[in-house]
C-alpha cells in the first residue's frame, strides 16, 4: 500500500524550496539553503517511487488473473516500466513480463513474474545528473534540457557570469529560480491537496525539476 504521507513531505519540502519570500530571507547562505531543500526531497521521493511502482505491478497482474487486461494497459505498464527503470532491470522485466495476455494461461511464469515484480527496484534517475555529462543517459539528458529551456534555467545558467555577482543579483537570480518551479509546479498539476495523488508519471519530471535547478545552482555557486 502507498504511503501518501512521503508525498506530503515531498510537497511539503518542494513548498519550502520555491518559498522566496519568507525562511531564505534568513539564510547566512541561500545558496545551499536551497540545494538542502532539494536534497530532503530525494529520499521520500525514491520512497513514494518505488512503492507507485510496485502497486502499479499488482495491479497490472490481478487484472491478468482476472481476464480483464486491455491492450492500453499492457502499453501503460511498459511506459511506466521504462520510466521507472534502469536498462538493465528494465530487459530482464521485459523478459519475465513476455506476453502478458499468455500468463494467465501459465501457472507457473504467472507466479514467477508477479515473484520478480515483487523485487524489482527502480532506478534513481539524479544518479544520472551526478555523472559526467558525457556519460549520462541520452534520454535523461534530453528531458532536464527540454525543462531548463522551457523554464527558461538555460537563461539563468548563461547569465550568471555576464556580471560581478553581489546581493542583490543574487536575490534576482534566485528568487526566478524559485518563481518559474513553482510556476512549473502549477502547470504539471502537482496534487494541492492532501488527498490528491501524483500520477506515476510525474515523479520523473520531480526529479527533472530537481536536476534543472541544481544546474543553476551550480553555476551561481561557481561564479561566487
Amino acid at each position: 500500500m502507498i504511503d501518501f504521507s512521503k508525498q506530503q513531505f515531498v510537497l511539503a519540502r518542494l513548498a519550502d524550496y520555491c518559498d522566496y519570500r519568507t525562511r531564505i530571507q534568513s539564510a547566512r547562505d541561500p545558496v545551499l539553503y536551497m540545494w538542502e531543500k532539494l536534497k530532503e526531497l530525494d529520499g521520500p521521493l525514491q520512497a513514494l517511487k518505488q512503492e507507485i511502482f510496485t502497486e502499479a505491478a499488482a495491479a497490472f497482474f490481478w487484472k491478468v488473473r482476472r481476464k480483464e487486461l486491455a491492450g492500453e494497459d499492457i502499453a501503460d505498464f511498459k511506459q511506466l516500466m521504462d520510466a521507472y527503470l534502469g536498462p538493465g532491470d528494465f530487459a530482464d522485466s521485459m523478459f519475465h513480463l513476455g506476453d502478458p495476455a499468455a500468463l494467465v494461461d501459465n501457472e507457473e511464469r504467472f507466479r514467477g513474474a508477479v515473484n520478480f515484480f515483487r523485487g524489482v527496484k527502480v532506478t534513481r534517475l539524479l544518479d544520472e545528473e551526478e555523472k559526467p555529462p558525457e556519460r549520462r543517459r541520452a534520454q535523461w539528458d534530453r528531458i532536464v534540457s527540454d525543462l531548463m529551456n522551457r523554464l527558461g534555467f538555460d537563461i539563468l545558467e548563461r547569465s550568471v557570469d555576464h556580471r560581478p555577482m553581489n546581493a542583490r543579483r543574487l536575490r534576482f537570480l534566485l528568487r526566478r529560480l524559485r518563481r518559474q518551479t513553482a510556476e512549473y509546479s502549477i502547470v504539471l498539476h502537482f496534487p494541492k491537496h492532501a488527498q490528491d495523488t501524483f500520477t506515476p508519471f510525474i515523479l520523473p519530471r520531480v526529479e527533472a525539476l530537481i536536476a534543472a535547478n541544481q544546474r543553476v545552482l551550480r553555476a551561481i555557486r561557481g561564479s561566487k
